[in-house]
């Protein structure tokens, strides 16, 4: 790393610690791929700290160290050596993460020679404390309900649903015994745990199950407590183990789902398949799509978990995406590229601003990692101390994994060590080699990539009859495979070889408020409940509040005059037809496509009349983007729209991307589409949602958007930033006060009832989210409206990251239609919770969206709630159609994103009132 001080590492395995002695290089040789800036022993002369750098995924350019000049950056002249892929990277078992983490300590000299790094053995001792959760508590779940109240609906028709659960039983008289683990001296690595435990199974019994402190068996230990003694293999040491009994473990209990959940990891072992972090994949089953240079590799996600019909068995296809060509080939290929553009002085910037923040994959240990940095001053031919003895990372591999490092001049991937590392104590660097890298995931890049996505989805989207019998195929494959079977037969567990099928209700297709042309008065409209898309039924129909837009500029660079010229009369066409008034706008040409430029043309044109701000930019570049909404957001509040030239150059479509336009327009001016019928009065209805913040990695943005009219159709929002660790919205309580307050100022009254959907939680957030922001949004009604100021509060969680897949079985199997209910069966028992399906997809298997009742006291019957989240998903302006989540959620994010990555600070309160980030 240029700067930084090198320091003693650390190997997730077996070998010795020490620190890294001084090597300089050979006076005037400089590494050949980097030039770094020249490091200094502690103390000397030109010593500096190591740059900043950010931990997350859009991290830009590396900010340059001021006591140190930028040098050029030379890559080795040489072609990437043919056949690196992954396939040619051997694996195996073993311990080693993959490199050593560092500690401060002296190294180099000042003529940027190439320090080297050391691994060591994983610290035993000095662990810090922390607070220790039971293994069995996620299985654990806090009671969300009131047992008097009713939680299941009944309207709508009832319709046979399939889900991707599958039922498991147990033996009733089968008996496990459960014993606490001890060692003499501490032993902290699990994989040494582990390790102890299987060299006492003559003890013990071949049969048993170990999560690191907790032992279970299917037969009583001759005593109780127990002490054996095991030796561990890389000191020989003599490690007491006691084993203190618990007790029996009963099938309803929390430990049992444990031992289920913890039988599924080894019957996917069982059954061949690789574990890479939490889940498991068929690797010898990866489908590589070479025109792309990229592999999918299918896998299974699985959980058992309690559930209103008894022990499920929850499985899902997943998919594991990775590059063929390794992370070394990506930095040649990126190093030609700049070469050819003659741009080499930008290869380590430009390295940053791609790679850093990706997730990479050993493909010897299948272990996945977070790219932190790039070390542009270490290489393989480093030594560090292992066993008492100096040894390089291209002997280690070559020892421990049996892999030949064959470019000897690569720099080092570095990555930091996570929350969970520190809490036990690792505060290295780990090392990686690029060369052994494969990048999983995508870029941005890439998911714009129309032709990549469309090749990708042939294999990733998968239809509801493929789905369920690639589930079915799994199920079966655990019951007749005889290795799978040895593992699950001494626990007394079975799988049903079919997925669970439960009744589910459909829900009729939604009215929708529009005006009528003819007679300027509301009218009703509906859709084909089908496709729960009404684009067609909008034709010729006015807006339901359409705001006319007589003073608005243009801004347009000089050769994008005539797409500008285009769109505006397309405008002027397509808000005749909504029944919005658009007059010929103000057109200003600016000479260059500066940002400064566009800034200068907003500050000279805009005045109190301007209504909207039109900006025809030629290219998406971002800080083009950031600096257009900052000074239309910030500096000079005024709802602003930007265009893209090329989503204006194809002529046949543009009538319909200025319609689209145009309801944007309407609606950033406080305008209204289309509404729905709500029968319930005085209501209002909050959307939550929060984003980390793309320029502050430790602070997250909290938005709000709350609605101000029955028919939900004009809204206020505001945001607040909080710690990013804290995932709660601190200030929640004065951004509901200022809804409760706008809400009394638009209508004269107080709501009588507040439904808040709150997104962007897991479970394990649930109890902090009904502690703190509960509490929030009671406190602001106090503040709003006094102590006797009660209104009814129902506290909604909606998760849309979820694995339940629901389908409809008919004369085959296929995707429930939109509106389709689950409210029993695969619902938790100790939650108020449902499922909605509220969207229709194309291609592959719908995805529901679970929503949770955590407080409740509307009033409202189930049917209510559930009817009134559906009509909620009609609202969401851009679409003409469902969404996935309530409109509110999905406003609260757009505004979240846009803060997040744009703005970095708050909006303009002249903006409050309005949808100004659609």
């Amino acid at each position: 790393m240029s700067g930084q001080q090198p320091g003693q590492g650390r190997a997730r395995g077996r070998g010795g610690r020490g620190r890294r002695p001084q090597q300089p290089a050979p006076p005037g040789q400089a590494p050949e791929p980097a030039a770094p800036a020249p490091q200094q022993p502690p103390g000397g002369a030109g010593a500096a700290p190591a740059a900043p750098v950010g931990r997350g995924r859009s991290r830009g350019a590396r900010q340059a160290d001021p006591g140190q000049a930028q040098q050029p950056v030379v890559m080795p002249q040489q072609a990437p050596v043919a056949g690196l892929g992954p396939e040619a990277v051997t694996g195996g078992r073993g311990v080693q993460r993959g490199g050593g983490r560092e500690r401060p300590t002296a190294g180099g000299n000042g003529d940027g020679g190439a320090p080297v790094s050391q691994m060591g053995q994983l610290s035993l001792s000095g662990k810090p404390e922390y607070r220790r959760r039971a293994p069995y508590e996620k299985y654990v779940e806090k009671r969300y309900k009131e047992d008097t109240k009713a939680c299941v609906g009944t309207i709508g028709n009832k319709a046979n649903l399939m889900a991707n659960y599958f039922e498991v039983r147990f033996w009733a008289e089968k008996k496990i015994f459960q014993y606490h683990v001890d060692f003499k001296p501490p032993v902290e690595n699990h994989r040494v745990k582990h390790a102890l435990i299987a060299s006492l199974q003559n003890e013990t019994g071949t049969v048993q199950l170990f999560d690191g402190g907790i032992l279970y068996l299917c037969r009583l230990l001759a005593k109780d407590p127990m002490v054996l003694y095991a030796t561990r293999t890389f000191d020989n040491a003599k490690i007491e183990v006691t084993f203190t009994s618990k007790g029996e473990v009963i099938p309803a209990s929390p430990q049992f789902l444990q031992i289920a959940n913890i039988l599924m990891k080894k019957i996917q072992i069982s059954l061949g398949m690789k574990q890479i972090r939490d889940h498991y994949y068929n690797m010898n089953q990866a489908i590589q799509i070479p025109r792309h240079k990229l592999e999918v590799m299918p896998g299974f996600t699985t959980s058992i978990h309690k559930y209103d019909g008894g022990n499920l068995l929850g499985v899902d296809i997943i998919h594991k995406i990775l590059r063929m060509d390794t992370f070394l080939e990506g930095m040649y290929n990126l190093y030609d590229t700049l070469e050819m553009n003659r741009q080499l002085s930008t290869f380590q910037e430009v390295c940053y601003k791609n790679y850093v923040g990706s997730i990479v994959l050993t493909r010897y240990n299948n272990k996945t990692y977070k790219v932190d940095d790039i070390a542009w001053n270490m290489r393989p031919k480093d030594t560090f101390e292992k066993g008492g003895e100096q040894i390089s990372y291209v002997q280690y591999y070559q020892d421990n994994w049996n892999i030949t490092i064959r470019d000897k001049d690569q720099p080092l991937l570095v990555s930091r060590p996570t929350e969970r590392d520190r809490r036990r104590g690792d505060e290295q660097n780990l090392y990686l080699l690029p060369e052994l890298c494969t990048i999983t995931g995508l870029s941005d890049q890439v998911r714009s990539d129309f032709k990549v996505m469309q090749d990708l989805a042939v294999h990733t989207r998968i239809a509801p009859p493929q789905r369920v019998n690639t589930l079915e195929t799994f199920a079966r494959q655990i019951n007749s495979n005889e290795e799978a079977q040895k593992v699950l037969q001494p626990w007394g567990m079975t799988i049903a070889p079919k997925v669970v099928e439960m009744q589910g209700r459909e829900l009729n297709a939604e009215k929708l408020l529009v005006k009528n042309p003819k007679e300027k008065a509301t009218m009703e409209i509906s859709y084909d409940i089908q496709y729960a898309d009404w684009s067609r039924n909008m034709r010729n129909i006015h807006l339901l509040n359409a705001v006319p837009m007589t003073n608005w500029l243009v801004i347009y660079p000089s050769r994008c005059g005539q797409v500008a010229g285009e769109l505006s009369d397309c405008l002027i066409r397509v808000g005749k037809g909504m029944g919005m008034q658009i007059m010929q706008p103000c057109g200003v040409e600016i000479t260059s496509d500066r940002n400064e430029s566009y800034l200068q043309a907003i500050r000279q044109n805009l005045n109190p009349q301007v209504q909207m701000i039109v900006t025809v930019v030629p290219n998406n570049k971002k800080d083009r983007y950031d600096a257009i909404k900052k000074s239309c957001c910030i500096d000079n509040p005024v709802p602003s729209q930007v265009v893209l030239q090329k989503t204006l150059s194809k002529q046949q479509g543009l009538m319909s991307v200025a319609t689209k336009i145009a309801i944007q327009l309407n609606c950033k001016m406080g305008g209204e589409v289309w509404g729905a019928v709500i029968p319930v009065k005085g209501m209002m209805i909050i959307g939550l949602d929060t984003y980390h913040d793309s320029a502050n990695k430790n602070q997250s943005v909290g938005a709000m958007v709350a609605s101000l009219n029955k028919e939900c159709t004009r809204y206020y929002c505001k945001t607040e930033y909080h710690d990013k660790k804290a995932e709660i919205m601190q200030s929640l309580g004065v951004l509901v006060t200022g809804a409760l307050r706008k809400f009394h100022e638009t209508n004269q009254a107080n709501p009588t009832r507040v439904i808040v959907y709150r997104d962007g939680v897991g479970d394990g957030q649930l109890d902090a989210v009904f502690q703190s922001e509960k509490e929030q949004i009671e406190q602001a009604f106090r503040m709003a409206g006094g102590e006797s100021f009660k209104p009814a509060l129902t506290m909604v969680i909606v998760k849309k990251r979820i694995n339940t897949r629901i389908f409809k079985r008919a004369e085959k199997v296929m995707n429930p239609q939109p509106g389709s209910v689950v409210d029993t069966f695969i619902t938790k028992q100790e939650w108020y919770d449902f499922f909605l399906v509220s969207q229709s997809v194309r291609q592959g298997t719908v995805s529901p969206t679970s929503y949770n009742v955590i407080f409740d006291e509307s009033g409202l019957k189930p049917d209510h709630l559930q009817q009134l989240t559906y009509k909620m998903t009609h609202l969401y302006f851009n679409w003409q159609g469902t969404i996935r989540v309530p409109a509110p959620c999905q406003y609260a994010h757009k505004l979240a994103f846009l803060q997040g990555q744009s703005l970095h600070r708050e909006f303009s309160a002249h903006l409050s009132d309005k949808l100004f980030f659609l």
